[in-house]
C-alpha cells in the first residue's frame, strides 16, 4: 500500500470513529468568507488531522444524510403506529386514561334486560338496608322502654336501698338520724316512714332522672350484648374450635355480657351518679308558726333541697367538684356492673335455655312465666355476687361520704366500722327490687320484640 492511500485510510478511520461515537462537535454555524452578513450558511469545519484529499467529505456528507434519513424514517413510523392506534388524535400524540366504569355507565352501555336486573338488585339492596336499619331501631326500643318500665314499677324499692346503703355516713342526715334508720326496721315501716316525712311522691323522688337514664342505657346494654354475642360466633367460633369445651357457652354469655354492660354504663354514667344525688337527699317537711306567736296557726314547709332537676344537678356538681365530679365513683362502678351484667345475662339465657327444652308444652306455651322465673333467679345470684361492690360504689358517689378515699380504702373503712355485715346493709330490699325489676325487664324486653315482629333467636 503507497503512502497515500495508507494516508486516506487512517483519515477515514478517523472520520469513521468521530461519526459513530455522535461527535459532531465540529459542526457549528458561522458565516462564510467572503459572503454578505445577510444570514448565516452552514459550512464545514475539517476536524484536526484531516488531509487535504477531496473525497472525504463527500464520504461525511452521505453518511450524515443516511442518519437523518434514518432518523426522520423512525420518527414517521412512530407517528404513523400512534395515527393507527388512535385514530382519532390527528397525527398528535395523545395519552390513554384508563377510567372504571361507574354503575351509571354500566347501566347504559347494558341491554335492556340487564339494566331492569340490576335495578331490582339495588331495589332489594336498599330494602334491605331499610330493614336491618329499622331491626335496629325496634330493638333499642324495646330494650330502653323495657328497662325505664321496670325501673319504674321498682322505684320505691331503689330509693330504699340507695338510703340503706348510705346510712352510716354524713351524706344523708335526714335519714341515718331517724329512729327507722337506727332500729333498722323492715321494707314496709321503712317505706312508710319515707311516706310520713316527705310524702307519697317522695317515693319516686330522682325517677324522672332514672328513666332519663335507663331508656339509653337499657337499649345500649341489649343491643350491645346481641352484637356482641353475634361477633363472637361469627368471627371466634368460626376462626377456633371452642365450641367442644363444656363451658364454653356460659364464658362467651358472661363476656359479652361483662362487655356490654360496661359499654352503656360508662356512656351513661353522669346520668346515674345524678340519679343517686337526688334520691339520697332528704327534704323532711318542717313545722312552723305561721303567725309569729305561740298561738297562732301552723303551716308546713319543706326545705329547699341541695339537687333540683336533671340539668340544674349537672350545672351543680360541674361548679362545686368541677367536670371529673360527674365521673365520681366510676371505676368501682365498672367493676361492680362488669361481673354483675355478666352474671345476669349469662344466668339468665342459660335458665332460659335450660328451662325453655326442659318444659315441654308448659314453656311453649307460658314463655312470660318461664321469662319472669329466669329473670327472678339469675337478679338474685348476680345481686349477691355484687352488692359489696355496689354498696362501695354509692358511697364513693357521694359528695360527703368518705372524701378522697380509695375504692379500698372505702371498702376497709365499712368492714371495720360495721362489720362484714355492713357490705350487705340493704341486701334485702335490694333483692325485692332486683328480682322483680329483672324479671320484668326480661319479660317485657322479650315481648316488645315479639310485638315488633324482631326475632334474634336468643333472650
Amino acid at each position: 500500500m503507497c503512502r497515500g492511500q495508507k494516508t486516506r485510510e487512517k483519515e477515514r478511520r478517523h472520520w469513521s470513529h468521530s461519526t459513530n461515537n455522535n461527535d459532531f462537535s465540529f459542526l457549528r454555524e458561522r458565516p462564510a468568507r467572503g459572503e454578505p452578513k445577510k444570514g448565516v450558511v452552514r459550512t464545514i469545519v475539517m476536524p484536526q488531522g484531516m488531509g487535504s484529499d477531496a473525497s472525504s467529505p463527500p464520504r461525511f456528507v452521505e453518511e450524515l444524510d443516511e442518519r437523518m434519513k434514518k432518523k426522520r424514517r423512525r420518527k414517521h413510523r412512530h407517528r404513523d403506529d400512534v395515527q393507527n392506534h388512535h385514530p382519532s388524535s390527528s397525527g398528535k400524540e395523545t395519552t390513554t386514561l384508563l377510567v372504571t366504569p361507574t354503575k351509571k355507565d354500566r347501566h347504559r352501555s347494558t341491554t335492556p334486560a340487564s339494566d331492569a336486573a340490576e335495578g331490582k338488585e339495588e331495589e332489594e339492596e336498599e330494602e334491605e338496608d331499610k330493614d336491618a336499619t329499622t331491626k335496629t331501631t325496634k330493638m333499642l326500643v324495646s330494650g330502653g322502654v323495657a328497662g325505664a318500665f321496670s325501673k319504674s314499677c321498682t322505684a320505691p324499692l331503689a330509693r330504699l336501698t340507695i338510703l340503706r346503703q348510705l346510712q352510716g355516713t354524713n351524706a344523708v342526715p335526714g335519714w341515718s338520724n331517724s329512729v327507722v334508720a337506727k332500729e333498722d326496721v323492715g321494707i314496709v315501716r321503712s317505706l312508710r316512714h319515707i311516706v310520713t316525712t316527705e310524702g307519697v311522691r317522695a317515693l319516686w323522688k330522682g325517677n324522672g332522672v332514672t328513666i332519663v337514664h335507663r331508656l339509653p342505657y337499657s337499649a345500649i346494654n341489649f343491643y350491645t350484648y346481641e352484637n356482641t354475642l353475634d361477633v363472637i360466633e361469627n368471627e371466634v367460633e368460626r376462626r377456633w374450635n371452642v365450641k367442644e369445651y363444656q363451658a364454653w357457652e356460659v364464658t362467651k354469655r358472661l363476656a359479652a355480657g361483662a362487655f356490654a354492660g360496661c359499654f352503656s354504663c360508662t356512656l351513661t354514667y353522669p346520668l346515674d351518679l345524678v340519679r343517686t344525688r337526688l334520691a339520697a337527699q332528704v327534704t323532711p317537711t318542717v313545722s312552723g308558726d305561721a303567725s309569729g306567736g305561740g298561738g297562732g296557726s301552723t303551716t308546713t314547709r319543706s326545705q329547699q333541697p341541695h339537687y333540683r332537676g336533671i340539668l340544674r344537678s349537672m350545672r351543680t356538681i360541674v361548679s362545686e367538684e368541677g367536670v371529673r365530679g360527674l365521673y365520681r365513683g366510676l371505676p368501682p362502678t365498672l367493676a361492680g356492673v362488669g361481673p354483675n351484667l355478666a352474671i345476669n345475662f349469662a344466668a339468665y339465657e342459660t335458665l332460659r335455655n335450660y328451662f325453655g327444652k326442659n318444659t315441654g308444652d308448659f314453656g311453649k306455651e307460658n314463655p312470660m312465666f318461664i321469662s319472669l322465673a329466669c329473670g327472678s333467679a339469675s337478679a338474685v345470684v348476680s345481686a349477691s355476687a355484687t352488692f359489696p361492690i355496689d354498696l362501695v360504689r354509692r358511697r364513693m358517689q357521694m359528695r360527703d361520704a368518705t372524701k378522697g378515699d380509695t375504692f379500698l380504702a372505702v371498702f376497709k373503712s365499712v368492714i371495720r366500722k360495721e362489720g362484714f355485715v355492713g357490705l350487705y346493709r340493704g341486701i334485702y330490699p335490694e333483692f325485692a327490687k332486683v328480682v322483680p325489676g329483672v324479671s320484668i325487664t326480661y319479660a317485657t324486653y322479650e315481648l316488645l320484640k315479639r310485638v315488633a315482629g324482631v326475632d334474634t333467636g336468643r333472650m
